[in-house]
């Protein structure tokens, strides 16, 4: 999502409007993700980058074990000076005339090369296996707009680019928010902002209009708010009622509203259960 109120997502809605001139194609696409921070979904060749890494891995397995042969010749090549040299002293190692050394640089160089390119893919592919799937609301609108059109808008292989969904990532985060993530599957609608964006006829013909996720924000903690303020206020009126009743009748009443106030942190937030237990004693 785009931060700094410029955060927009994709719900589903519907309305015409001029058709102005336009390139489809890479042009439009590239301009619809631009403008969209949920629409930076792409393909994170999973397949491509598990078969890589295990090629570089064999690669490096191989050179390292002539590297482990080398080191047993020189072993047994007791009367090898120059062997014993390049072994004990850098110098001698690094010593043009010394043959035996010119072999073991020569490996080590390949060695460090391809161990160093080895570890950059490794590094590389974690943070790409950190990234979040697209949630399925913004990956359906994103497919709308993919596929909807008469004419699609990449041809030749590119028409399947975005058919797996286990090989797509968004490379912005995924909000975990319950009560967001409800309010923006239900509710997006409600709290849409008509942008000059909007009346691009390919967007709205496709059924698709944006809200910033500030709204979403805000909307979100009224109700977090209003539902803190209804279980504080309601235990303490409802404790008032019951005062000259039974204790048990207010230990009941005492732990109705714990475990509403417990219900509600749960389900309508990404609260972990350390911290439902501690706002629940609390």
């Amino acid at each position: 999502m785009l931060r700094n109120g410029r955060n927009v997502d994709i719900e589903l809605a519907s309305g015409p409007s001029p058709r102005p001139a336009r390139l489809e194609g890479y042009p439009s696409f590239a301009e619809f993700i631009a403008q969209d921070g949920d629409a930076a979904i792409y393909r994170k060749y999973g397949h491509l980058s598990a078969r890589n890494l295990l090629y570089l891995q064999s690669e490096l397995h191989e050179l390292e074990g002539k590297l482990q042969q080398l080191d047993k010749e020189d072993a047994k090549e007791i009367g090898n000076e120059d062997a014993q040299k390049a072994a004990r002293y850098w110098r001698d190692f690094c010593d043009e005339t010394n043959d035996r050394a010119h072999q073991h640089r020569a490996l080590q160089e390949k060695i460090r090369t391809k161990i160093k390119e080895y570890h950059k893919a490794m590094l590389l592919e974690s943070q790409v296996l950190a990234l979040s799937r697209p949630t399925s609301r913004t990956l359906n609108a994103f497919r709308r707009l993919f596929t909807s059109a008469p004419v699609p808008i990449l041809w030749g292989r590119d028409k399947d680019l975005f058919k797996d969904e286990r090989d797509l990532v968004t490379l912005v985060p995924v909000d975990t928010n319950r009560l967001n993530i409800l309010l923006q599957t239900y509710f997006g609608w409600l709290l849409k902002e008509n942008r000059p964006m909007d009346e691009d006829p390919h967007r709205r013909s496709r059924g698709l209009f944006y809200y910033p996720e500030r709204r979403i924000q805000r909307a979100g903690a009224v109700i977090s708010v209003f539902f803190c303020a209804i279980l504080l206020i309601g235990a303490i009126v409802c404790l008032l009622l019951i005062s000259d009743q039974s204790t048990g009748l207010r230990l009941g009443m005492i732990v109705l509203f714990t475990c509403l106030f417990a219900l509600v942190v749960g389900l309508l937030t990404n609260a972990r259960r350390a911290e439902i237990f501690g706002s629940t004693a609390a």
